[in-house]
């Protein structure tokens, strides 16, 4: 919705338009919850180690 309000030159048209490009940059976004699974040392170490494995080949 929000890139309706732009035209090619990426300005808003309307007071309304910038209004609502406003509220959409002030409300604040929804907080993204990450598996701690994922970011273990154990599996940073696993990944470094397949980046290695990639690069010298």
């Amino acid at each position: 919705m929000a890139t309706s309000s732009f035209n090619r030159n990426f300005t808003l048209k309307s007071k309304r338009e910038v209004e609502s490009f406003i509220k959409i940059i002030q409300t604040p976004s929804k907080p993204i919850k990450i598996d701690k699974k994922l970011v273990s040392p154990e599996r940073e170490k696993e990944g470094v180690e397949k980046l290695r494995k990639i690069l010298s080949r």
